[in-house]
């Protein structure tokens, strides 16, 4: 599964975890979403799209995470 949900994992039950490299960090955050195929797939898109807003380098962790007590501070 990891093959085709790169970076994308189910957690447990209710949860799916994406990985990503950001300012030198392995970050992990969990999506309160039920790991079904479908929502797997939404996961994937949604880690693309970060990956995508770091290498631009306008990534907002703290937008896409608000709730992220892991978000990186101080830029």
């Amino acid at each position: 599964m990891s093959a085709v949900f790169e970076g994308v994992r189910p957690a447990s039950e209710s949860s799916i975890e994406i990985g990503f490299s950001y300012q030198g960090r392995v970050c992990v955050e969990r999506l309160r979403l039920k790991p079904t195929a479908a929502n797997l797939r939404r996961a994937t898109e949604q880690r693309a799209e970060i990956v995508a807003a770091i290498e631009r380098g306008d990534f907002d962790y703290a937008a896409a995470f608000p709730k992220s007590r892991k978000a990186p501070t101080g830029g």
